[in-house]
């Protein structure tokens, strides 16, 4: 994977870190890595509390904060990512169910493909 070691570092440890905020003790937070084709993906998965449909489009914006319960943090850890990926030119993806659980991943393009992703 092409990429810079410092940046990736603070997307997969603001995805972890919010995986664990948001999951119930006994709950399950899965870290992951794979190559599909020209693209490497970083999965980070977790069996929380999930995100609505509705929140889904500002979830990446700037001091957004869903959850009233959680008193700790800026509501800025989804933004850095965001802005993190867009400056690496890598990708990344969610998925939702409420209550059950969450998805990110960040698609890289792998140093090891020389045809276009």
């Amino acid at each position: 994977m092409i990429s810079d070691v410092f940046l990736l570092g603070a997307i997969v440890r603001n995805l972890v870190s919010n995986a664990i905020r948001y999951t119930e003790p006994g709950g399950r937070v899965l870290l992951g890595c794979r190559q599909h084709g020209c693209l490497v993906r970083i999965d980070v998965v977790d069996t929380g509390v999930g995100i609505s449909a509705e929140q889904m489009p500002e979830i990446f914006e700037a001091f957004a904060r869903f959850d009233s319960a959680q008193r700790d943090g800026l509501g800025i850890g989804l933004f850095i990512v965001r802005q993190a990926t867009a400056m690496l030119g890598h990708r990344v993806d969610v998925s939702s169910v409420l209550s059950r659980g969450t998805r990110f991943s960040i698609l890289a393009r792998s140093s090891r493909c020389s045809r276009p992703a």
